[in-house]
C-alpha cells in the first residue's frame, strides 16, 4: 500500500501537467492550403500527447523521424488518433497517401536534440515531395 501511494505521489504530477494537443489532417484549409496538417508546427512537453483529427478517411499520421529512442507511430485511415510523446526532440510526421504533395507536420518535444540529423534527413526526404516542398522546409525552419 505504501508503494502504490508514493508511485501515485510521484505520477500525479506529470498527469496534472501534461497536456493534449490537436492536429487537423486537412485536404485544404480556410487559406485555400492542400493537403496541410494544422497547425503544421507544435512545440510540447515531454509527457503531452498529440490527437490527430482526420477531415476525411484519405488521411493519417505516420512518423517520418523520430529522435533516437523517441516512439515511431501510424494512425489508421480516416480515424482520430491519440499519440503520446516521452522523448525530447524533433518528431517529423506525414500522411501516407500525401507525402508526396507536402503533407508533412513537425512535432518538437522539450528540446530541438537531433536538430542537425532532422536537418541532414530531409535532404534527402525531400526529394520524395513534388509539391509544397517550400512550406514542409519553411515548418522545419520554425524548430529552434
Amino acid at each position: 500500500m505504501k508503494r502504490l501511494i508514493i508511485t501515485l505521489v510521484l505520477l500525479l504530477p506529470t498527469l496534472l501537467v501534461a497536456k493534449e494537443h490537436q492536429v487537423k489532417l486537412l485536404t485544404a484549409n480556410a487559406s485555400g492550403q492542400t493537403m496541410i496538417m494544422e497547425p503544421d508546427f507544435l512545440k510540447i512537453s515531454p509527457g503531452d500527447s498529440v490527437r490527430f483529427i482526420p477531415s476525411d478517411a484519405s488521411h493519417n499520421a505516420q512518423s517520418l523521424l523520430s529522435p533516437k529512442g523517441g516512439i515511431t507511430f501510424n494512425t489508421p485511415m480516416g480515424k482520430v488518433a491519440v499519440v503520446e510523446f516521452k522523448q525530447e526532440g524533433v518528431f517529423l510526421y506525414k500522411c501516407l497517401p500525401h507525402f508526396a504533395l507536402g503533407m508533412v507536420g513537425v512535432i518538437q518535444v522539450g528540446n530541438a536534440v537531433n536538430l542537425a540529423d532532422v536537418k541532414t534527413q530531409w535532404q534527402t526526404l525531400q526529394a520524395g515531395v513534388v509539391m509544397n516542398k517550400d512550406r514542409v522546409t519553411a515548418t522545419i525552419a520554425k524548430i529552434k
